[in-house]
């Protein structure tokens, strides 16, 4: 079973790995996701040795490239479920602040952690033909991640959204079934239940400032 860290990080690079060879044919919302990994490959492979020396770099990328892919209201509100309603307007518009910018960091330190044993290469990931024809809003977009060393690949499955403003956004992501909405639910409802909302966000906030301080700190000492 992957590690979370793995698991973040199959979803970070099946955004940034994608093969365009029907690029022509596929619904619209797997072509942004074709069109955006394109983008970000490109930039991942042209900015690895600044990455490997300053993680910085990696969340300024994901910030300007990534993130408007993803509709972090729709994710936040699916992650926190019934607590959603039962927080304050001023707790739901901090938590999806501080929701995204843990995923950023965590995106950003495995990001990290694969370029200090791996170079980014293209074929990492392909799609599975889409099935049947889109309707209404939300539809799944499906793919297998190809693992360097010539181990088995990845079923990699993004939920989307079509939103009021006509994107297609992703708003949940499963590797081998394994959703990151329902795993971030879990943990956060449990810490909800025994702490209380604001000590989630405090939690949060502690977890964002630290995440990637070994890193940053080891690369300015070299």
């Amino acid at each position: 079973m992957p590690s979370v860290k793995s698991f973040l990080f199959s979803i970070l690079l099946s955004l940034c790995c994608i093969s365009l060879s029907f690029a022509n044919t596929v619904p619209e919302p797997q072509r942004i996701l074709e069109e955006t990994s394109t983008e970000m490959l490109q930039l991942f492979i042209e900015k690895s040795d600044d990455i490997r020396k300053d993680p910085e770099i990696a969340h300024t990328l994901i910030r300007e490239h990534l993130i408007s892919k993803i509709n972090f209201k729709l994710m936040s509100r699916w992650v926190l479920g019934s607590n959603w309603k039962k927080s304050t307007p001023k707790q739901q518009q901090e938590f999806v602040v501080v929701f995204k910018e843990l995923v950023i960091k965590f995106y950003s330190k495995a990001l990290l952690e694969y370029l200090s044993k791996y170079e980014l290469k293209p074929g990492l990931i392909s799609f599975k033909p889409f099935a049947g024809k889109i309707k209404g809003k939300y539809t799944t977009i499906r793919s297998l991640i190809n693992p360097p060393g010539g181990a088995e690949p990845i079923n990699v499955n993004y939920d989307m959204y079509h939103n009021k403003a006509g994107q297609w956004q992703i708003y949940d992501i499963s590797i081998e079934g394994i959703s990151l909405v329902t795993s971030y639910r879990s943990s956060f409802k449990k810490i909800i239940k025994e702490q209380g909302m604001d000590a989630l966000l405090s939690q949060l906030r502690d977890k964002t400032l630290k995440l990637n301080e070994p890193e940053i700190a080891s690369n300015k000492t070299q």
